[in-house]
Order: structure tokens, then sequence, then C-alpha cells
């Protein structure tokens, strides 16, 4: 009896993997998503409103990126631009 119990436990352990596998996977928390329409809201106001989708959501980009756009250096980025323009 306690070689088929073995059996069962082996067969059922596979399964347990898969599935703890699975649950690592999904996000613990839809934090990031909150906060990415929470910003979407405060971004879309009246004026906004006449904004092409792709225009807005560069700006949503922007906005939730904000802090890795501080770091860029703003001098530079104009001189190449300006550069690379007529």
């Amino acid at each position: 009896m306690s070689g088929e119990v073995s059996k069962v436990v082996r067969q059922l352990l596979s399964e347990v993997e898969q599935l703890v596998k699975l649950l690592m996977k999904i996000p613990d928390s839809s934090c990031e998503a909150e906060t990415s329409f929470s910003t979407l809201r405060r971004l879309k106001t009246y004026l906004r409103n006449t904004m092409t989708q792709k225009q807005l959501n560069y700006l949503i980009w922007s906005h939730v990126h904000k802090e890795e756009l501080d770091r860029l250096n703003l001098q530079s980025l104009c001189t190449e631009f300006i550069s690379r323009s007529d």
C-alpha cells in the first residue's frame, strides 16, 4: 500500500511544481496598472483632449519614467538634435 501512495505522491509533485511555477509568475499586485491609470487621469485635461493617442502615450511614458528622464543631459541631447537638423 505504501508503494501505491508514494507513486501517487510522486505524480502529484510534478503537478504541484507546475502550479508553484505558475503562481510565481503572477504579479502580487496591480499597483503598476493603477498608477498608470491615475497618471492618465491627471494628464488628460481639457487642453490635452485634442492630442493624438500617440502624443498622449509619449506624455504618459515621460511622466511614468520621470526619474530616467531627469538623468538625461539635456545640453548634449539638444546639441545632437540640432546637429542632425538642417
